[in-house]
Formats: structure tokens, C-alpha cells, sequence
């Protein structure tokens, strides 16, 4: 099985909505977000897993913007997560993803199936 890690960085602001027992929905913020993406697959696709500029393009849609204008869903950490998934699984079939998001440095939330 061959298995794809790329780290990748975005910075981007937001503002949570629902009640949560924190000063995230009180105003509106920034983070510098890092992203580990994991793919495994048996099967190459044009030689490779995947082609890393497409999931850097991915990730990149988020930089710089706020989350809140530009994703239809509460742009919490975990929600990022779920959607930068459905996004790479969007690129081929055949992997397996896991998507971790570092929120800070010490504080990150993994989705995978």
C-alpha cells in the first residue's frame, strides 16, 4: 500500500455562532491552520497517489478569507476537517483519507473513515 503525508498551511479567520463555552463566538478571529492529510491507496493513478497541487488547491480556497463568508456551514475545526475530506475524496477514487486540522499548535481534530 502507498501512503501520501503532505503538511500544508493556511491562515483564515472566523467567528463561531453557536453557543460555545468560549471568546471564539464572541468576535471575530484568525488562525494559522495547519493540515496533515494522509492517503493510502493500492492502486496508482497516473504513477502517483495523487498529485499534490490538488490538494494543495483544496486547502488553498480557504487562505486568507473568512471562513464564515465563504463555507456554508459553522467553520469550526472539526466542520473544516469533514469538508477538506469530502473535498480530496472528490479528487480520486480508490484512497483512503484522513484529514487532520490544527486549530493552534497543540490543539488539532482528525476525520477519516
Amino acid at each position: 500500500m502507498y501512503k501520501l503525508t503532505l503538511e500544508h498551511h493556511f491562515a483564515a479567520a472566523h467567528q463561531l455562532t453557536n453557543a460555545y463555552s468560549n471568546e471564539c463566538n464572541d468576535f471575530l478571529h484568525g488562525h494559522n491552520w495547519k493540515v496533515i492529510i494522509v492517503i493510502r491507496t493500492n492502486v496508482l493513478q497516473n504513477s502517483m497517489v495523487v498529485d499534490f497541487k490538488k490538494i494543495k488547491e483544496v486547502i488553498n480556497k480557504l487562505d486568507h478569507k473568512n471562513l464564515n463568508e465563504i463555507l456554508d456551514f459553522e467553520p469550526t475545526a472539526e466542520n473544516i476537517s469533514k469538508y477538506l475530506y469530502d473535498e480530496i475524496m472528490k479528487i480520486r477514487d480508490q484512497i483512503r483519507v484522513s484529514v487532520e486540522v490544527f486549530e493552534t499548535d497543540k490543539a488539532s481534530i482528525k476525520y477519516q473513515l
